[in-house]
């Protein structure tokens, strides 16, 4: 079965209406958690030393465990450690943003995170959709960092139609990310 990887029209609009897509950051910001396999992949494609698109997040243990604990696609993610992989930003985007354009790279080289955003797997093992970097859709307006796809929709059909994906697709990126995780954890 084919993945259709999360991403339809509504993401080059956000650009536009909002000023900004899910791949620019405020200072401070962080953006996907990577796994080794994304870092791999991406280094396959771009034949780029991993510093130029990695960043290491230093966390408490404590910090890593309320991690894993809201995450649990993340679940085993921090056994070798507290560090949390991150893509790099470049004049406050990632490094694979080409403004105008959105990611340059191709959707089966992208981080797991990327492709599966914004959809979630909570802990009670349902699945939703993540309100931008707030938590809340309320706060998400407020702060001007909300998904137009996730604002629009009147339900979870009304989101996975907007990026144009399944709920089966959904769920095997889901699969993925865990298996990557899995592996990410043991080294």
């Amino acid at each position: 079965m084919s993945v259709k990887v999360p991403m339809g029209p509504v993401c080059a609009r956000c650009p536009v209406v909002l000023g900004a897509s899910c791949c620019e950051v405020k200072e401070g910001e962080h953006l996907a958690t990577l796994t080794r396999a994304d870092v791999e992949r991406i280094t396959g494609h771009t034949r780029w030393a991993s510093r130029r698109f990695v960043v290491e997040e230093y966390l408490t243990e404590e910090e890593a465990a309320a991690y894993e604990a809201r995450r649990p696609l993340y679940r085993g993610y921090f056994r070798r450690g507290p560090v949390r992989l991150t893509l790099a930003t470049r004049a406050g985007a990632c490094v694979f943003h080409e403004k105008g354009r959105g990611c340059g790279l191709p959707s089966d080289v992208r981080p797991v995170a990327c492709r599966l955003y914004p959809f979630e797997r909570w802990p009670d093992g349902s699945w939703s959709v993540q309100m931008s970097r707030y938590g809340d859709l309320a706060e998400a307006r407020a702060g001007g960092g909300a998904c137009l796809g996730v604002e629009e929709a009147e339900g979870m059909e009304d989101v996975l139609v907007a990026f144009g994906t399944t709920r089966e697709s959904v769920e095997l990126l889901g699969a993925q990310l865990g298996e990557e995780t899995d592996s990410h954890g043991r080294g």
